[in-house]
């Protein structure tokens, strides 16, 4: 007897159908297995972030080498002078990023370098170290269209008018007692005749460095006004205190993107390499340490230690 052909489709269907249903995912496995992945990617992004933030310091540790080669072939063109921090005119301003510009593959002209800032295409990328992501203030742009710095100069010394931002006296450069490092920022009207920053601005000598490996040179200083080329902030006085002058500021607000003014960012990067801060000493050697560890027998609001020309303190 022969079976009809509806029949035999009817058939298979409903063998198609069985099988179907034996293969398909019940509701429960479906569950289960996103549940897995969720338990997955909560174990692996930790060790992702991780990885991420190490590499971010390797970076960071690699770039403060090469800006320290860039200051000393400076030093070796300048009869063993460092750069100035900085030098700021009411018609421009150098910083120590735009003094070493052509020792660290910089080639703009001394007209853009003038200017304070550089653009984001132009400037040289290790100046920022790349976990140094905060909002910047408007006149810089989110995301930034002038390029970042992220690195400061240790301070001569931690007083105004004194040991930094210090008037040049007709471009005497009367260099004063430094406390601290040989970062010295001069302030004044600018060369006679053109009222722009001095190229060849006075600064220490290599001979005050008494202990080279145990004396901090570049420090990280997070800001949202951190600008390549920019004076401010150009120098670091320390790891603690109130303002841009410094590494962290506990009562530092949040950076307005929309405000004019540069908040101290050094919290979150502190935060964002472990709790630490990568450190230039001035025999070329870079160390990740944490503030504590830089201090000496001074605090971190009055250094020493690791911030002073001083051997033992």
């Amino acid at each position: 007897m022969k079976t009809h052909p509806s029949t035999s489709l009817l058939r298979f269907r409903r063998l198609n159908a069985a099988a179907a249903s034996r293969r398909a995912f019940t509701l429960i496995e479906l569950l289960v297995v996103i549940a897995i992945i969720a338990i997955l990617a909560a174990m692996l992004l930790p060790a992702l972030a991780t990885a991420k933030a190490r590499a971010h310091r390797i970076q960071c540790a690699s770039q403060l080498k090469q800006l320290g080669l860039g200051i000393t072939l400076f030093t070796v063109d300048r009869n063993e002078m460092f750069p100035a921090a900085g030098y700021g005119t009411p018609r421009g301003q150098l910083a120590w990023d735009t003094y070493i510009h052509r020792y660290i593959g910089g080639t703009l002209p001394d007209a853009d370098l003038n200017i304070g800032v550089l653009e984001a295409a132009r400037a040289p990328k290790i100046v920022a170290c790349p976990a140094d992501r905060g909002p910047r203030v408007v006149w810089m742009g989110n995301p930034p269209f002038w390029g970042v710095r992220t690195y400061a100069m240790n301070s001569a010394g931690p007083n105004w008018s004194i040991q930094w931002e210090v008037n040049t006296a007709g471009q005497r450069y009367p260099l004063p007692v430094n406390t601290r490092g040989v970062g010295i920022y001069w302030n004044d009207t600018g060369v006679p005749g053109t009222g722009l920053p001095d190229w060849e601005a006075r600064s220490y000598k290599t001979s005050v460095v008494n202990d080279p490996a145990g004396t901090i040179l570049l420090a990280e200083q997070a800001n949202g006004q951190g600008a390549a080329g920019n004076i401010w902030p150009c120098i670091s006085n320390g790891p603690r205190g109130t303002g841009s002058l410094h590494q962290t500021d506990p009562s530092a607000p949040v950076q307005d993107p929309n405000g004019p003014g540069g908040v101290n960012q050094g919290l979150a990067l502190y935060k964002a390499h472990g709790q630490r801060f990568n450190y230039l000493f001035h025999d070329g050697h870079v160390e990740i340490l944490k503030m504590e560890s830089t201090i000496g027998t001074g605090t971190l609001t009055d250094p020493r230690g690791k911030w002073t020309v001083t051997n033992g303190d």
